[in-house]
Formats: structure tokens, sequence, C-alpha cells
């Protein structure tokens, strides 16, 4: 099995200070043709009602820290996706070049692959929905024990419930653009506190899921645009590659 598009499009950020967009370019036989900005599934999920345990923990730890140490985590969390993507193509990997913290979580995906034998289809798709007004980039499809998975690494300390809506988009766009048929999506939770080292949760119901997804989308359409009557595009920046002043 293998991941066909039905249409090829290139799917890069843009250049935006709030939130992350794409611009998706769809490619033709002579040329590439434009066709469109479209926020992310996570910028999305933003509007995702908050939880009372998130809420507490920025009180606790101020808003000026709770981004240091969010952003921190996000630099770790990126090392750790790397360090998957080196493990599934073969690469060895040394204890050195990571944190105790780091080194765990990556073991434990190791422990999961061992115990779960996936077959893995892709890893990080770039993924555009026209139906859905979003695109984004999954981690990866797999089949586990037959049934074709969209799975996400989570390096973060616990499973938020906005997950099942991320991963049900992510589903959609993968069912719009290509001929697979997604049986189910997962969490991979690395270095988590139990005997496994990780959890692995799976979202058989992603259907459903998309279904809050869609809702999430208005809501946050509403709160970022049509109550202020904003342009769609406007979050989008049209920057200058040089800059040079004109001195007299």
């Amino acid at each position: 099995m293998s991941l066909v598009f039905k249409e090829q499009y290139r799917i890069e950020l843009a250049k935006t200070l709030e939130g992350h967009w794409y611009s998706v370019y769809k490619k033709g036989k002579k040329r590439e043709y434009f066709i469109g900005h479209y926020p992310s599934v996570t910028t999305i999920l933003q509007a995702f009602p908050t939880s009372e345990y998130l809420v507490k923990w920025v009180a606790e730890n101020g808003f000026h820290e709770s981004r240091a140490i969010r952003d921190a985590a996000g630099r770790a969390g990126t090392k750790i996706h790397l360090a998957i993507e080196d493990l599934l193509a073969g690469e060895l990997l040394h204890e050195e070049d990571y944190t105790m913290v780091e080194w765990t979580k990556i073991k434990s995906f190791v422990d999961w692959h061992v115990e779960f034998n996936p077959e893995i289809i892709a890893t990080e798709v770039a993924i555009f929905s026209k139906k859905g007004g979003y695109a984004g980039r999954l981690d990866c499809i797999a089949k586990v024990a037959g049934d074709l998975t969209i799975i996400d690494w989570k390096s973060s300390s616990s499973i938020h419930n906005s997950f099942a809506c991320q991963f049900a988009a992510y589903a959609h766009a993968i069912e719009e653009t290509t001929d697979l048929k997604i049986v189910q999506t997962a969490a991979l939770q690395l270095g988590a506190k139990n005997k496994n080292g990780y959890r692995y949760v799976i979202y058989p119901d992603w259907k459903n899921h998309y279904k809050v997804f869609q809702s999430v989308k208005a809501t946050w359409q509403y709160d970022n645009f049509d109550c202020k009557q904003n342009d769609k595009g406007a979050l989008v920046l049209t920057l200058p590659e040089t800059l040079k002043l004109k001195l007299n």
C-alpha cells in the first residue's frame, strides 16, 4: 500500500505572525495554480474549550513563564519528532545527543514499535482539505494490526480532548484527497508514566470527532473574522525578500 494523491498540491507554511497558515498551490501540467491560504488544524483548534487544568497551570506559572515552558517543550518535541524520522529511516541514534527526558521518550517510541510492529505507509505528510477549509501536517499513516491508522506522536504530558478532533481533520483530508479509507486515528504519548513508558490511545469513531472539529472551526471563524469583518487572508503577510534604504 502506498500514499497516492488524486491531484498534486504544493503546501507550504505562509508568512504570518499569528497562528499557522498554509499557502496551497495546485500543480498543473505546465505551471502551478494558487488555490488559497488556509489555517492550520492546530490554529483552528485554539478555539477548543480550554481545560480547567491548563487555566490553573498558566495561573500558577504566570503568563510569560508559561510561554517559555511551552516554547521549550515545543523545541524538545521537534527534536523527538526528528529522531523518530531517523529511526524509521534505519538510522542509529546515540544517547549523548539528547537530554535524558528526550532519550526516555525516544526509547518509548522504540518500545511501542517493537510491540505493535506497524506497517508505515507515510510520515510527515502535508494535508489539505478544500471542503473543510484547512491544511496541516500529520505525523504518520500506518497499518496497525491491519487497520489503516493516522498516528500522531505526542511528547506532551497529557492526552487532551482536542487531539481527537485534530486527528479527525487529518483523516478527513486524507480520504478527500486520496483513495485511502482511514479506519481509526491514534495518539502515541511518549514517555508516559506507566509500566509501558507510553500510552497508545485509539479513536475508532473519528468521523463523529470530525463533526466536533467542524463546530470548533465555526467558532474559530466567527471569533477571528465574522464578528470583526476581517479579510480571511489578512493574517498572511506579503513581505519582500530583500530590503535596502536609498541613502543620500
